[in-house]
């Protein structure tokens, strides 16, 4: 493949399957990658995606890819890391090498964030940093109740901060807490004074259900989801992450099927691979004990083009997070994606992208830990539903189209109105235009990556803590304090 003339060889770092993959589980991680990719080859630069799989995920792994965007064919090359394999460093490193970049970009959360600088030779790297990794660590270690997901965390983001040239971040709130974090690094000193260094680059699901193609399902490939007319059906799309509010989630809904027998609940999704299983797994658990099991649907991981299907069986959208420091500096591309494909959404407020779509009419606000309010949006709108029908009965379906179960011209600011903002151009303009004109930041910081040695020393580290809190190193401290006391007053 050869780039354009003012075109420069780009490494990207990234997760995959991608959507042009048409994969089961595309999470935010591989939309992120699109979004990074998509916005490089409309620049008509050369791109290698290093893409990191699990390794039962099914990753085509075509080394040449060509995909149609819009009526043109964009071409990139591709290798398969296995994220969850020894190596994976240097097999990045490896290929990098090989590709000889001009500049190497990463995309997504935490294993490219920390890959990057690990792979990148003297050539600038620009650093992609969608959330707070802190925030996310405590969620996690919340969930697993202890300390593991802190270390690592810090561990991979201290080599970010440490090596990155240029920095991305999904939220202007993120971005403030990014910047503090590189002055404790020690990237702020005099000489980049004046230099920008973190670049909001907000989330975008443009184009992502047209790359999955139109190829029809196989039976065993379509969700069944066995709905009537009347039914009104609530939507989780996506991973069942680590901070997600179960309980609010669940029983909202269980109160909200006490008022209403034509609520349903349909998900699609579920654990996130190799990252988070109990969130998921604790939802199923608490419904199949429920009186209402039978209402809930849970689809599991379903094929990207079957997706837009989903959304137009559905009637509300679902976000409900706990109150904490990840849902605050991170976003929500559930609700982006929802708002896209024309399903309203309920959803807790506290993110930018979040109090950004308050105005939006088919947006509807939610306080925290309320399930009370969940149910109650849920209850209105399904009666509003049902009124709508009602008034159909005896006189002909709109000539907008509009599917029953839609508010066919709902009052306040259209989601389109901030689509732009939105949108594959909008949102990496900041990253498009350094590309174009790469150089290295002026505080860079000098990095040993030998991977075998950090891990050790991480491993070290947790069996040391393992003996400092253990029974037996407590009373030997006991009885060192004993022996020195004793032996000093003789």
């Amino acid at each position: 493949m050869t780039a354009l003339p003012e075109g420069k060889r780009v490494f990207l770092i990234g997760t995959g399957p991608l959507p042009c993959d048409d994969p089961f589980d595309m999470g935010f991680p591989a939309m992120r990658t699109w979004q990074v990719l998509v916005a490089l080859l409309r620049d008509g630069h050369e791109v290698f995606l290093a893409s990191t799989v699990p390794r039962d995920a099914g990753h085509p792994g075509e080394a040449h890819v060509s995909i149609d965007d819009e009526g043109r064919r964009l071409r990139f090359h591709r290798g398969v890391v296995y994220a969850d394999e020894p190596g994976r460093f240097l097999a990045l490193r490896d290929l990098r090498r090989d590709f000889d970049p001009h500049v190497t970009v990463t995309a997504g959360p935490f294993l490219p964030m920390g890959a990057g600088p690990r792979a990148a030779g003297d050539e600038p790297l620009w650093v992609d940093v969608p959330g707070d990794p802190m925030s996310e660590a405590q969620a996690r270690a919340f969930r697993k109740g202890d300390a593991e997901p802190v270390h690592r965390y810090r561990e991979m983001f201290s080599f970010a901060l440490a090596r990155g040239d240029q920095f991305s971040v999904i939220s202007p709130s993120q971005r403030g807490l990014l910047v503090g974090a590189l002055g404790l690094s020690g990237r702020l000193g005099g000489s980049a004074m004046g230099h920008e260094l973190v670049h909001v680059m907000p989330a975008s699901v443009e184009g992502i259900y047209p790359a999955a193609g139109d190829t029809p399902l196989s039976p065993e490939e379509a969700p069944v989801i066995p709905l009537d007319e009347r039914d009104f059906a609530v939507l989780f799309c996506g991973g069942y992450n680590t901070w997600l509010d179960t309980a609010t989630l669940v029983d909202g809904l269980l109160r909200a099927m006490d008022r209403d027998p034509h609520v349903r609940f349909v998900s699609t999704g579920g654990s996130v691979r190799g990252h988070e299983e109990s969130t998921y797994r604790a939802v199923r658990e608490r419904v199949a004990r429920s009186r209402h099991r039978d209402r809930f649907h849970f689809l599991g991981w379903v094929r990207a083009r079957a997706l837009p299907a989903v959304y137009d069986a559905c009637d509300l959208a679902l976000s409900v997070d706990l109150p904490c420091y990840e849902a605050e500096f991170g976003t929500r591309t559930r609700v982006l994606d929802a708002l896209e494909q024309g399903l309203p959404v309920a959803s807790t407020v506290l993110c930018d992208l979040t109090r950004e779509l308050q105005g939006v009419a088919t947006f509807h606000a939610l306080p925290f830990q309320d399930p009370g309010a969940v149910a109650d949006v849920v209850v209105s709108l399904a009666e509003r539903k049902r009124q709508r029908l009602d008034e159909r009965v005896n006189r002909p379906p709109s000539a907008e189209g509009a599917r029953p179960g839609r508010e066919p011209r709902p009052h306040g600011i259209p989601w389109a109105a901030h689509r732009e903002r939105h949108s594959l151009a909008s949102t990496t303009r900041p990253l498009r235009q350094w590309v174009r004109e790469p150089e290295r930041a002026a505080a860079g910081v000098p990095v040993d990556f030998l991977e075998d040695q950090w891990a050790e020393l991480a491993r070290l580290q947790d069996r040391l803590e393992e003996v400092w809190k253990s029974p037996t190193w407590r009373y030997l401290g006991r009885l060192h304090a004993f022996v020195k006391k004793a032996r000093d007053g003789r």
